[in-house]
């Protein structure tokens, strides 16, 4: 491509003199820096750890530290997937697939687009994209001869047509973003290389009639206008993409076969002699100048304690400072100019910021293992932001002698187990280092145990020490060695549920007469399935086509388990939001929460189905794009409780085509909070019905804790909007799926949705006798699940517990109780008949399971309520008698004897079953009629 140059210059640009206008000095008091740990990461590359606190508070601050005088470091940009700089990975992803041994994300980006950074990417002198025309923008900078720069870099461009005009070139791989003082694609000419993503550019929203001219060899070989699918470039070819003006001169200047002419030119704002610019990646505001940390930071769009990223350089440019902020939760996160003294205490002479907030990451590859590992906590969690530049560097040292290894295996076994050691290793460079942990020499207690090779088996029980030696470096772990008696095989989870075709991986571990749970791999224990299920393959299932359910079963010397395993799920209505009035609205930031509402529809709004639909209606004017928004419909001050152990949920939504992230928030039976995407994108108007998969590490009973919309950070989107929701489905298990769905509402006296219910007379005279009235004036709702709170309350009201003699205990739980329920379970407390969780709470709000009401109904027995003298009449034997929890079995027994509890059609008792409303009210009226 010999028409095709590329090339830096040196140009002085007057921008010095406006910074320190815009930035004077400064001159307040810097926070205090406390070094945490320094450890190396490869030849030159060390990492820090720090505490910087201000005003009494704490932010974790991580520093990767390069001597550039290390002939074996090498620093520059990661950039997209596979070269490809739109397809953006995360950071650790770019910096695993370029074998760099730290990296940081670097540039900032329209997250509404494909992603191109707003900066420059030059790889080892290949412009992959030009340096936005913003200024006092400062970039990272490597010379040729490995010396770091803080620099404000430029572009210029020019294409020249066969009559020997030319015209500028605005930039090279650039989307539409806003120049200081112009427009990057209003009347210009772009560039376009094979390195911008799989296509050009293409005729995009506001450009419908942009040309595009395809060059390969310096020649044009295609035109086409207001094509919105850009071309697919190969390699050693570039589209010049042209709008108004910039079309204009495209179209009157060439035709198909008509040779092109490019100059590229990046240009620095300060001489650099001799010596050329090799690598650079886009930066932002300057924090440090000439040793002086700068204050009044323009911050406008990223003020506030927020987690940061930056870079710097010492004077002499050998010595990068590479630095993540963690922030805002357990590490405070700093301000713009606060990062400025930051970088100033950490030795640089010049600084400048990069992109930070969510996209904040670092990433390390320790000593010995070939993939990074994410030092920061991100803002998102463990979200990981898809980014589409960072800053590494990388370890060029050729594999040298061995130096250092390290023992990985677990500690924990059992008497007469075999357990594998293994071990990484790296060299003297603090490159990954192939050792085979057979050629340790390994040694112990002959008395502790045996080895063979690099398998230890333990001849006692209790703490044994075990040594490796590897060319005169010795490593040391104490395993923790349980007695070899196993009482009992744990399998999780439990039941089974698979969709037809899926997968589902489940652990089998050994329970020690010590109480030590090991882990068991599947060579220790024999397992089969039931046949036609599917295909066992160690610990994972893959399920065939057919729906059938059968069992997994798992043995271990003598010991047998047996787990209920089905194929195939099927969809049971849930509710209609007709009864569903107990709703708020919140949003984050706090400040925006009076500007939305949730609520049942009223007069001609949009309703599915049913009587009522659900309408959210969020607004986040006010508020800074800058930070991800949220706004919740939430179920009043509880949760809805989901009936048994569904695999998913779908419900009909009204979308509003925002392009906003809509999620649902499920609280489960470990108090843990999951997130469940219903829609990445809603992208429709009018009812539709969508469906989302629960996580597969949900603790069951679960239930539904809001509805709520997402808008990311830097979003353009539509700042407000309004859904419907109505009629929600749950998947189950074809197996364990509830018989009859809820009926649906219908008008008149009385509770319609229980006539013909196998409970009728039951829960009409329980409701005659003032224990349960309808969760609606026409609806009992017999077939929801019932609460501990409510149990409790129904047998406060049947046996009249507080009637005359309210409790004056304090509640001696965690979680609150609530309002209707709290005097009625003090009461259960203070008469020795219900407790609470091991971790302090009582759980009101959460689902009761047939257990634990047998285990309250057994203690209100031994407490004169019910008759505890009736005689057994039955000798039930339920086949899941061993999923009985050791608390319960002994009620279990006591009532199932005396027809209290009965079990299923299959044998089953369901111990960890939800108990329905209409269940609890029928033992709780067999107790009241035995008094």
């Amino acid at each position: 491509m010999s028409n095709y140059i590329r090339k830096v210059i040196v140009a002085f640009i007057a921008v010095v003199a406006a910074i320190a206008l815009q930035m004077p000095y400064q001159a307040m008091a810097a926070g205090s820096l406390q070094k945490v740990s320094e450890s190396p990461l490869g030849e030159g590359t060390t990492l820090l750890k720090y505490r910087y606190v201000i005003g009494g508070k704490a932010s974790n601050v991580f520093v990767t530290r390069v001597d550039l005088n290390n002939p074996h470091v090498e620093v520059g940009p990661v950039y997209g997937t596979a070269g490809k700089l739109t397809k953006r990975q995360n950071v650790k992803k770019m910096a695993d697939e370029k074998g760099a041994v730290a990296a940081i994300n670097a540039d900032f980006f329209r997250m509404d687009r494909r992603g191109a950074p707003f900066g420059i990417v030059l790889d080892k002198g290949k412009l992959v994209s030009s340096m936005g025309k913003i200024n006092n923008w400062y970039s990272f900078g490597l010379l040729s001869d490995k010396t770091a720069i803080v620099s404000h870099l430029g572009f210029k461009g020019t294409v020249q047509a066969p009559d020997g005009t030319t015209a500028v070139i605005q930039g090279v791989n650039k989307e539409e973003y806003n120049p200081t003082n112009d427009k990057s694609h209003l009347n210009k000419i772009n560039l376009y290389t094979s390195d911008f993503g799989a296509t050009s550019l293409g005729a995009i929203k506001g450009y419908d009639d942009a040309v595009e001219v395809l060059v390969v060899n310096d020649q044009v070989t295609d035109m086409r206008i207001g094509h919105k699918t850009g071309y697919s470039i190969p390699q050693g070819g570039y589209v010049l993409w042209g709008h108004g003006v910039g079309k204009e001169y495209l179209l009157s200047h060439f035709k198909v076969g008509s040779p092109v002419t490019v100059t590229l030119q990046t240009t620095t704002d300060f001489p650099i002699g001799e010596r050329e610019l090799s690598s650079a990646v886009g930066g932002h505001w300057l924090l440090v100048k000439d040793g002086n940390a700068l204050s009044k930071i323009p911050s406008d769009s990223i003020g506030g304690k927020q987690p940061r990223t930056a870079f710097g350089v010492s004077q002499d440019g050998k010595t990068l400072y590479m630095v993540v902020v963690e922030g805002p939760n357990q590490s405070r996160g700093v301000e713009v100019d606060e990062l400025a003294q930051l970088m100033k205490q950490l030795g640089a002479y010049n600084a400048a910021n990069l992109d930070g907030g969510g996209s904040t990451t670092m990433v390390a590859r320790y000593p010995g293992d070939t993939q990074t590992t994410v030092l920061n906590v991100p803002k998102l969690g463990s979200t990981l932001r898809n980014v589409p530049t960072g800053l590494a560097v990388f370890n060029t040292a050729p594999p040298g002698e061995f130096a250092n290894f390290f023992i990985t295996n677990g500690n924990k076994t059992m008497m007469g187990k075999p357990i594998t050691m293994t071990v990484k290793a790296y060299d003297k460079h603090y490159n990954p280092y192939k050792l085979d942990p057979a050629q340790v020499t390994w040694t112990a207690n002959p008395a502790d145990g045996t080895f063979n090779k690099n398998i230890f088996t333990p001849k006692r029980s209790g703490t044994i020490t075990v040594t490796g030696e590897y060319q005169g470096v010795k490593k040391s772990m104490s395993l923790n060695v349980s007695s070899p008696e196993v009482t009992d095989i744990v399998i999780s989870p439990s039941p089974l549920a698979l969709r037809s075709g899926g997968q589902t991986d489940f652990s089998v571990s050994l329970k020690t007469k010590s109480g030590q749970v090991i882990a068991a791999s599947p060579g220790e224990v024999k397992a089969s399935i039931t046949p036609g299920l599917g295909t066992l393959q160690g610990f994972t299932i893959q399920a065939g086509q057919t729906n059938k359910s059968g069992e997994l079963v798992v043995s271990y010397n003598d010991i047998v388990r047996k787990v209920p395993v089905s194929v195939g799920t099927k969809w049971s209505f849930w509710t209609n939001t007709d009864n569903l009035t107990t709703l708020s609205y919140n949003a984050i930031p706090a400040s925006i929460s009076a500007n939305g509402s949730f609520r049942q529809t009223t007069g001609d709004e949009p309703v599915k189905a049913s009587g009522k639909a659900l309408r959210l209606a969020y607004n986040f004017t006010g508020s800074s794009n800058v930070d991800t928004r949220f706004a919740y419909g939430r179920f009043g001050t509880s949760t809805l409780a989901m009936p048994g152990k569904p695999l998913g949920m779908k419900l009909w939504v009204y979308g509003d085509n925002s392009g906003h992230w809509l999620r649902a928030e499920l609280a489960d039976a470990k108090g843990k909070v999951h997130y469940v995407d219903l829609a990445k994108e809603i992208n429709w108007t009018n009812w539709k019905e969508i469906e989302a998969s629960f996580p597969a590490d949900i603790a069951y009973p679960v239930s539904l804790k809001s509805l709520y919309v997402v808008d990311p950070e830097d979003s353009t989107l539509n700042p407000q909007g309004v859904l419907y929701f109505d009629e929600m489905s749950l998947e189950y298990a074809g197996s364990t799926a509830p018989v009859t769905p809820p009926p649906a509402p219908a008008p008149g006296s009385g509770f319609t949705d229980i006539k013909g219910h196998w409970a009728e007379a039951v829960l009409v005279e329980m409701n005659k006798k003032g224990i349960v009235s309808g969760i609606a004036p026409n609806k009992m709702g017999p077939n929801l699940p019932v609460t501990r709170g409510q149990f409790v309350s129904f047998m406060d009201r049947a046996f009249g517990w507080t009637k005359n003699n309210p409790p004056a205990a304090k509640s001696p739980f965690k979680d609150k109780l609530p309002t209707y329920a709290q005097a009625s379970i003090l009461a259960a407390v203070e008469k020795g008949i219900v407790s609470g969780f091991d971790d302090g709470t009582f759980g009101a709000d959460k689902p009761i399971t047939r257990e634990q009401m047998a285990v309250i109904m057994h203690n209100a027995m031994k407490k004169g309520y019910g008759n505890a003298d009736k005689p057994a009449i039955a000798n039930p034997s339920f086949k899941d008698a061993a999923s009985f929890s050791t608390y319960a079995k002994e009620s279990i027994l006591f009532l199932s004897e005396r027809e209290y509890l009965v079990g299923d059609e299959h044998g089953n008792f369901g111990p960890k079953r939800t108990a329905t409303r209409a269940e609890s009210l029928v033992v709780l009226n067999s107790m009241l009629k035995s008094s």
